[in-house]
């Protein structure tokens, strides 16, 4: 598995445990829905500021994610 797939899967699983959609998480980052997609879906990788942002919104340190 590599560390994009398992990334995606960490904030999937936050995001169910919060009840987050996707779509409210990127209303949450201020991250595009389909930029979004493109992480979970096809497992694009996340840029640093990409990531900072989804940590603030579900409220978590980064290395929880990994």
């Amino acid at each position: 598995m590599q560390i994009e797939e398992y990334v995606a899967g960490n904030i999937k699983d936050l995001c169910k445990k919060r009840h987050v959609s996707k779509y409210r998480l990127a209303q949450l980052t201020g991250i595009a829905y389909r930029r979004l997609l493109m992480v979970f879906v096809w497992r694009e990788a996340l840029s640093g500021s990409e990531l900072l942002c989804i940590c603030r919104a579900l409220e978590v340190k980064q290395n929880e994610l990994m």
